[in-house]
């Protein structure tokens, strides 16, 4: 993990020295300047006592700079809601008996990392993302036997991929897969989540 947030800070360090000079040109597809960005879809958690999802999304915003025609590099921020699971199989029957309860997980936390955006053509782009998050949540330990309910905060990571349209200079469309690292190792418990969404964006 400290890797991950070293290579962040390089990283964010090398974009905040991009020169003015990558302002965006006529003729240029590649965006630069602020924007905002909101996503909906499906969280899925894929490990231990669960194996099922919930609805899930977010909001972002940042900064765009244009490296080159085609490509810009963004620094956002963000927050994510990643849904709630219930348990299922031995860890809910093993943790009912103590608590009557079926064990439901929930995962959220804010976001801070780099877009890498190539356009395509004027109308479609492709992208791919990652940084640090934040982690929040709570669920079950990954102990089938005796299974504990633990609350925890955490800084891990995520990445993704995304595809898109351009409805106008300033609008856009899109479609996304990330990957959240939502786990604390030390309370056994890990809540790996994958999310489906789309979103749209709005750039000033």
């Amino acid at each position: 993990m400290k890797n991950t947030i070293l290579a962040l800070a390089l990283a964010t360090a090398g974009v905040m020295a991009v020169p003015a000079a990558f302002a965006q040109d006529a003729g240029q597809t590649a965006q630069q300047g602020w924007y905002v960005g909101a996503n909906a879809g499906y969280g899925q958690v894929n490990k231990g006592p669960y194996d099922n999802g919930d609805f899930a999304g977010g909001v972002k915003g940042g900064y765009r700079f244009a490296i080159n025609p085609e490509t810009s590099l963004g620094m956002e921020v963000g927050y994510v809601y990643l849904g709630r699971s219930s348990a299922r199989g031995l860890y809910t029957q093993n943790y009912a008996n103590y608590t009557g309860s079926n064990g439901e997980s929930k995962l959220q936390g804010a976001t801070a990392g780099l877009n890498l955006r190539y356009n395509f053509s004027p109308s479609w782009y492709g992208e791919v993302r990652g940084g640090a998050f934040f982690a929040k949540g709570s669920g079950l330990t990954n102990d089938k036997t005796n299974p504990q309910n633990v609350n925890f905060n955490s800084t891990r990571y995520y990445a993704g991929v995304g595809a898109g349209y351009n409805i106008t200079p300033k609008w856009s469309v899109g479609l996304n897969w990330d990957y959240y690292d939502g786990s604390q190792s030390d309370k056994n418990i890990h809540l790996p989540t994958n999310l489906y969404s789309v979103s749209a964006e709005y750039r000033f």
